[in-house]
């Protein structure tokens, strides 16, 4: 074979080859040359739901979507609400009250209306019935109680004279329609101090006798709350009130008139509320 000939078929060899092996390298795989003939892999992702348009031209998927959305939306304003709605159900208040009182029980003939004032802080809060609520108290009140008996020679007149420090704790029902609520509950009452004053009048002489009427140092009673709302944080209360437990220490009283009594105090006080 002549050279010249054998050179022919060996290029034409050389450029068949250099030919499949450029298709061959022209796969998904190459990474060179012109990458607008090349073939490009298929783009595979998942959807992590944050583009909305991604399927917009999907009419199913679009209500479906728009569905989920509301949903999730409503569930977290749901539960906002609620909290919020908690929170502000919760509310601190002060109250100022002024009233009057007497005793009621055995032998307290003599006792007439005295009178009291007072005011502290309470707090209103919800007690998982609708408009239920349960309203604690921390109050000061000042009470002055008054007795007079008329005997041969004049007046016997006396006092007694005693900070509390009382603790009502009322489960209340607002009439929301009528901006009235009623309440019932417990009443208790710590003595802080206390002082009496006896006066004896023989035919016009008085004579006044301190610290002989001994009284207890708590109370425990009954409450009754009839109120009006003006607004959310403007109320207007009736509280009336019925201790069950004596006042007085019978053992511990020098007088003889008050030793075999029994003195229950009931009072009843007009209160004004206001929340924050």
């Amino acid at each position: 074979m002549k050279p010249k000939t054998l050179s022919l078929i060996c290029a034409f060899i050389f450029a068949f080859s250099v030919a499949v092996f450029a298709q061959d390298d022209d796969s998904d795989d190459w990474i060179g040359g012109d990458s607008n003939n090349r073939s490009r892999p298929a783009k595979t992702s998942s959807y992590d739901g944050g583009d909305d348009s991604e399927f917009a031209n999907d009419a199913d998927y679009a209500q479906a979507y728009a569905r989920y959305k509301n949903e999730a939306t409503s569930k977290a304003e749901i539960n906002r609400q609620r909290t919020e709605g908690f929170a502000r159900s919760i509310m601190l208040g002060v109250r100022a009250q002024g009233g009057i009182n007497t005793f009621f029980g055995s032998n307290s003939d003599g006792w007439g209306l005295g009178w009291q004032a007072g005011g502290g802080l309470m707090v209103k809060m919800p007690l998982g019935f609708k408009y239920t609520y349960i309203v604690p108290e921390l109050t000061f009140n000042f009470r002055q109680y008054r007795y007079e008996n008329q005997t041969d020679y004049g007046t016997d007149e006396a006092t007694i004279d005693i900070m509390m420090f009382d603790i009502p704790i009322i489960v209340r029902y607002n009439f929301e329609d009528y901006n009235l609520y009623a309440g019932i509950g417990l009443d208790i009452g710590l003595k802080l101090t206390g002082s009496s004053e006896y006066t004896k009048d023989y035919s016009g002489n008085k004579k006044p006798e301190p610290n002989t009427i001994a009284t207890s140092g708590a109370e425990v009673g009954g409450a009754i709350d009839l109120g009006y709302m003006f607004s959310r944080y403007v109320h207007l209360n009736i509280r009336v009130v019925q201790c069950f437990t004596n006042m007085l220490i019978p053992a511990r009283t020098y007088q003889p008139e008050f030793r075999e009594s029994t003195l229950l105090t009931f009072y009843t006080t007009a209160g004004i509320n206001i929340f924050f």
